[in-house]
């Protein structure tokens, strides 16, 4: 009689404990984030995005990715494969000059999201394409990457 009352008294005090730490968990304040902090981050991670553009390093491009992020369609090596592409397509068509101009900026709790415009240029500065784009960005081990990049 003495082991199903310990027994039970033991399932009941898991039970309890369970419900309190649930509790807990379900009252934390999620992380808000100051979106205007954040902005000089991001102008700078798509100003590296740039630079290795113009200096024609696709590995460098690719690493500014999330480990599951996604461009366009393309995720993993893919990623490496279409910026290799895009590479080699501005360099034959002069185009390696791009820049970002970020519209929106705003947070869904630990994400970003982004709206912009892209123009990519030639080495006199002449236009020779522009796009808009989505780009929701996450920190993995503490550093904004890519999520999902998309052009629309």
């Amino acid at each position: 009689m003495q082991i199903k009352i310990k027994v039970l008294f033991s399932l009941g005090l898991l039970c309890i404990v369970s419900m309190l730490h649930a509790q807990d968990a379900n009252n934390l304040t999620p992380v808000v984030l100051n979106v205007e902090n954040e902005r000089p981050i991001i102008e700078s991670r798509n100003a590296l995005y740039a630079k290795y553009l113009l200096d024609g390093d696709s590995v460098s491009i690719a690493a500014l990715y999330a480990s599951d992020g996604k461009m366009g369609c393309k995720k993993g090596a893919e990623i490496l494969s279409a910026v290799g592409s895009w590479i080699r397509s501005s360099i034959k068509n002069d185009s390696r000059h791009l820049s970002f101009k970020t519209i929106t900026l705003n947070s869904d709790d630990d994400l970003l999201i982004e709206t912009g415009l892209a123009e990519g240029k030639n080495d006199i500065g002449k236009l020779k394409y522009s796009f808009r784009y989505l780009v929701v960005w996450k920190k993995e081990n503490g550093v904004w990457k890519l999520y999902r990049d998309v052009s629309l």
